[in-house]
């Protein structure tokens, strides 16, 4: 065999084995999704959304076989989920094949396309991330990933203790929530992160707005937000307090 035939052999086997990475991956990004709508109901159907978007462009990128609907079994989980409000369990492998199928499609991504694919990539961090989170993973690993995904694509991804950004309105509400109990994770793209025993309940934006999971310690964050915004002081920073 000649080294081109070899190396033609070799790229051929590597495709396979992504391809065959692919479906894994989507396969538990399916399953996650069900946990979503059980979990979250209507309040998860952006995060929802977001991953079929995901699945779909992760199938047309790698061309995947189209013998399969993966939109329609995708629906389909769903519905299963909601009818019986159970999942299939997916195990500690099982969540890092699905981690490791993301940072290779972003890896190959930055690679392929570089800036072009920018925003993807971007979404892709932030999906594993959130996995991270809600499947009680590894984060010091994840956020790694994160981060080397982002110095291959040339920009610094910060984990989330270095992001606090320090407006007014972001540290008096992170000082609040402290002495509330939560753990105040920074800021991401603009959200104030909070968590409690080491779930993420509650982002808050600059103009207060929240997305929260039910708690009641977010019910009464969210009435320690509004007297924040009441005080005398604070009003002539309304204005500029944007969603």
């Amino acid at each position: 065999m000649s080294m081109a035939e070899k190396q033609e052999k070799d790229m051929v086997l590597s495709d396979r084995q992504d391809k065959l990475l692919m479906e894994i991956c989507i396969k538990y990004l399916t399953q996650y999704a069900a946990m979503i709508k059980i979990s979250r109901g209507a309040q998860g159907d952006e995060s929802i959304g977001q991953l079929k978007k995901m699945i779909r462009e992760m199938e047309a990128y790698w061309g995947l076989s189209d013998r399969r609907d993966r939109e329609e079994q995708f629906d389909k989980t769903l519905r299963r989920a909601v009818q019986t409000r159970r999942t299939n369990q997916v195990s500690e492998e099982q969540k890092i094949a699905a981690v490791n199928g993301l940072y290779r499609y972003a890896s190959e991504m930055v690679s392929a396309q570089g800036a072009e694919a920018a925003d993807r990539v971007k979404e892709v961090q932030s999906v594993i991330r959130e996995l991270a989170d809600d499947w009680d993973m590894d984060k010091e690993w994840a956020y790694h990933l994160c981060s080397l995904i982002g110095s291959m694509a040339g920009y610094k991804e910060q984990p989330p203790s270095e992001t606090r950004e320090e407006s007014r309105f972001f540290k008096d509400i992170s000082a609040v929530a402290e002495k509330m109990g939560f753990e105040v994770k920074g800021v991401e793209k603009g959200l104030l992160q909070l968590y409690l025993e080491g779930k993420r309940v509650a982002e808050v934006d600059e103009s207060g707005s929240m997305l929260y999971r039910p708690n009641p310690n977010v019910f009464k964050l969210m009435d320690e937000i509004e007297a924040w915004k009441g005080r005398k002081e604070n009003l002539h920073m309304q204005d500029g307090l944007q969603m």
